[in-house]
């Protein structure tokens, strides 16, 4: 199996109260927990900064990349996020080498009634409705093309920061052994050109997707760029920020662990 490229570790920029050196010191600690156990976080975990470090391990698609060799199937994750504390959705698709179809994972991770959340288990956040699907050859085709019309295979544009209380694509996966990782945030043309979303609010409306429809897009000037002023704490809860690279995030990502759902 190809070892992913190694990258050096840095931590996602927050927002902070008492200033960035405090956030740097935390995470370097949390960090360094995580490399003496041994074995990394495998789930939600009731610490909301670690939590979300381990998100960016899902975002990152981190699992995928250590399985991306030749001969594997096609995998593609794409993740929606429109405010992480309100709306996030996730699609994970495995392509079937047999068929020449694809299995279509789609969840709904919403948080907004926080009354609704058992604060004894954390990992209710990621049970929102799932629904599975299966692609036939001529619709995983379409979805893949129209990937390609999105530029999903093109480099990422290196440098951007999202902030979890924003909107944005992200994406990545395995395709025919190679690697590839991309983000579109909103407000953008990269957003706006976007095409691979028709296929998958087809596969949500209809009777095997999960029934949850898209969150209405803030306008494009209220849309937040930036984190929240005042602390890495808001009225929603713990807010952070990625930084896309030239082939994935630039953070603290396979030291955590991958992120598995409930259930899984």
């Amino acid at each position: 199996m190809t070892r992913p490229p190694e990258r050096r570790p840095t931590t996602p920029r927050a927002s902070l109260r008492d200033g960035r050196r405090g956030w740097i010191a935390r995470a370097a600690g949390l960090a360094a927990a995580g490399l003496l156990a041994g074995c990394a976080s495998v789930g939600p975990t009731d610490n909301p900064v670690a939590r979300k470090l381990t998100w960016v391990s899902y975002l990152n698609g981190d699992d995928l990349r250590a399985a991306c060799t030749k001969g594997e199937s096609d995998r593609y994750r794409l993740v929606f996020n429109a405010d992480y504390q309100k709306h996030v959705r996730t699609y994970d698709i495995v392509g079937d080498r047999g068929t020449g179809g694809a299995l279509v994972e789609a969840r709904v991770l919403e948080a907004t009634d926080l009354a609704r959340i058992d604060l004894d288990d954390p990992t209710a956040v990621a049970r929102g409705p799932v629904a599975k699907a299966q692609l036939s050859p001529r619709q995983f085709a379409l979805f893949v093309l129209r990937l390609y019309e999105s530029g999903a295979f093109e480099p990422a544009p290196s440098g951007v920061r999202l902030p979890s209380n924003g909107v944005y694509w992200l994406i990545n996966g395995c395709r025919r052994g190679s690697w590839f990782f991309n983000a579109y945030p909103y407000p953008s043309d990269r957003f706006s050109d976007i095409r691979f979303d028709g296929p998958l609010k087809e596969l949500d409306g209809s009777g095997q997707g999960t029934g949850v429809p898209y969150p209405a897009l803030p306008r494009p000037q209220d849309a937040p760029r930036t984190l929240p002023t005042g602390g890495q704490v808001d009225s929603a809860g713990v807010v952070f920020e990625v930084q896309v690279g030239r082939d994935g995030l630039v953070g603290p990502t396979a030291p955590f662990g991958s992120w598995l759902f409930a259930g899984k």
